[in-house]
C-alpha cells in the first residue's frame, strides 16, 4: 500500500504516515458504527478498566503480541459489562452528533493504538512507523496525552451547550 501511495504523489518519507492515518480513520469509523454513541463513553472506560487489568497482572506473558490480544479480549470482555452498568453517552444529535461520534471514537482508537504500540519496542515499530508517527504515538508525552484525552474529551462534549 505505501508503494501504491507513491504512486499517486505522496512523498515516500511521508506514505508511511498517510497509511497510517488512513487506517486510523477507517478503525475510527467502524468503531464509531460498531459502538453507538450511547456507548462511546462505556469503551473509555472500559479501556482504562482493561489496560488497568492486563497491566497489574503478573501471570501473562510479557510479549508485546500476547498482550495486544489479551487487551483486546478483556475490553470485549468488559464492555459488554459496563455498557449496561453504566451507560453514558455523548449528547448531540444530527449532523454535529456524528462529528462528535467521530472525533471521540478516533481519540479511543489513538488511546489504544498509544497503549499497544508502547508494548513493542523501538526497533520492532522503526520498519512500519516514521519517525513522526512514532512521537505521535508512542512517546512518554504521546502515552501521557493519549490517556487523558478520551476522558477529557466526553467531559468537554457532554458539557458543552447546544
Amino acid at each position: 500500500m505505501i508503494e501504491f501511495l507513491t504512486q499517486l504523489g505522496v512523498a515516500k518519507q511521508y506514505a508511511g504516515d498517510v497509511w497510517l492515518l488512513i487506517i486510523f480513520l477507517i478503525i475510527g469509523l467502524i468503531l464509531t458504527i460498531l459502538v453507538n454513541k450511547k456507548n462511546l463513553g462505556a469503551l473509555i472506560l472500559t479501556v482504562y478498566i482493561s489496560f488497568a487489568i492486563l497491566s497489574s497482572s503478573y501471570f501473562i506473558p510479557q510479549t508485546s503480541g500476547v498482550k495486544a490480544i489479551l487487551l483486546g479480549i478483556i475490553i470485549f470482555l468488559v464492555f459488554n459489562g459496563v455498557k449496561r452498568a453504566f451507560p453514558f453517552s455523548v449528547k448531540s444529535s444530527g449532523i454535529a452528533g456524528w462529528g462528535r461520534m467521530i472525533f471521540l471514537a478516533l481519540v479511543i482508537v489513538g488511546m489504544i493504538g498509544s497503549i499497544v504500540l508502547g508494548w513493542f519496542s523501538s526497533e520492532e515499530l522503526e520498519e512500519f512507523f516514521t519517525p513522526l508517527s512514532r512521537m505521535l504515538l508512542i512517546s512518554k508525552e504521546a502515552h501521557f496525552v493519549w490517556s487523558v484525552l478520551p476522558f477529557g474529551t466526553l467531559i468537554v462534549l457532554n458539557n458543552r451547550r447546544r
